[in-house]
């Protein structure tokens, strides 16, 4: 029995976002052997093919997608990276003045540094995923640099740092990224990691009663707490 289009799609969406890019291009690739044309989808296989470093087939569906969708930003704003990773400047330069008709320069130029940031920030997951923390810290840095505002990329940093052994580091990094965003839930369960590490127990506990006063059914922050409450019963 053929697996519905749309079924086809949320799946391959949901190996996307889990990094699982292989089974991704699998199910997209079945959408599109189907006859359906979705800009979203060449779009997307184009950032498989791009981290995969296939970059022939990143350009044919960056392309692709705008065919099917001659306005769409991200889309031409992927194509325009490609090509400026690539060396092809003025190729790139093309696509960026042809966003700029569409959307304000300063607008333009937020999504260009998001955009880069975040390359940056996956190539440094990858570099983490292997244990090369140095080289994942380094990836992290540099997306900083580009936008420092962004308060998930702080919070890898942070986790690189306490995977490398450097305790201090990450629990700076960690109390910036909620500096920048409060909210940040996951920054403050993993200051609360750092700081158990570092024997800082109470500091820890507090980290983890901050995520719970926001969101009462948090399981990680609960277990965490749990660390605490064990050890004082010891």
């Amino acid at each position: 029995m053929s697996i519905p289009i749309k079924d086809l799609i949320d799946l391959g969406k949901r190996q996307f976002e889990g990094k699982n890019y292989a089974r991704a291009e699998q199910y997209f690739l079945k959408v599109l052997r189907s006859g359906a044309r979705y800009a979203d989808i060449f779009n997307v296989l184009g950032v498989i093919y791009h981290i995969e470093g296939k970059f022939n087939n990143a350009i044919e569906s960056f392309e692709k997608a705008l065919e099917v969708n001659p306005n769409y930003a991200e889309a031409t704003l992927n194509l325009a990276v490609l090509y400026n990773d690539l060396g092809e400047y003025k190729k790139a330069k093309g696509l960026y003045s042809r966003l700029q008709k569409q959307r304000s320069s300063a607008q333009m130029d937020a999504i260009l540094r998001g955009k880069i940031a975040n390359m940056h920030a996956q190539l440094g997951d990858t570099y983490r995923g292997v244990g090369k923390y140095e080289e994942a810290i380094d990836e992290y840095k540099k997306a900083l640099k580009i936008s420092p505002t962004f308060a998930d990329i702080r919070t890898k940093l942070g986790v690189a740092y306490r995977e490398n052994n450097q305790k201090e580091l990450s629990a700076r990094e960690l109390s910036q990224a909620i500096e920048t965003k409060p909210s940040f839930k996951q920054a403050r369960l993993q200051l609360g990691v750092t700081l158990y590490l570092m024997g800082q127990k109470e500091k820890a506990a507090k980290a983890w009663q901050e995520v719970l006063k926001k969101d009462k059914d948090n399981e990680i922050a609960k277990m965490y707490l749990r660390l605490c409450q064990d050890g004082k019963k010891k």
